[in-house]
């Protein structure tokens, strides 16, 4: 293997995980956020955060699916990219201004 694909295939692995970790503390941060807007929610407010619940608990479930890496093509790669990406622009919308939100979560 050329030194170039050798390096790209480094480049490719290390974005890999620094996607799982972000995706893995995004996780953590939209619990957060939904456990402390649900002591103060009016009811409107309460049906969004359960719709994102929703989401987000389909997301946590699929991200530690053991065949999550198998095919990028696959209908499966192709609903966690959707999930990850709707769950980041919902952290963004409604947390951006948050003292724990990362840059890394804009969509």
């Amino acid at each position: 293997m050329a030194d170039g694909e050798t390096a790209l295939k480094f480049q490719m692995i290390m974005q890999g995980e620094a996607g799982l970790d972000r995706d893995r503390a995004l996780i953590v941060f939209l619990k957060e956020r939904i456990a402390e807007r649900a002591k103060v929610a009016e009811e409107a407010e309460e049906r969004l955060l359960a719709g994102v619940a929703r989401a987000l608990a389909e997301f946590e479930e699929k991200f530690e699916h053991p065949h999550r890496d198998d095919d990028r093509h696959s209908h499966f790669a192709g609903q966690m990219q959707a999930l990850g990406w709707s769950l980041r622009c919902t952290a963004f919308a409604a947390f951006s201004t948050h003292p724990d939100f990362r840059q890394d979560f804009r969509p």
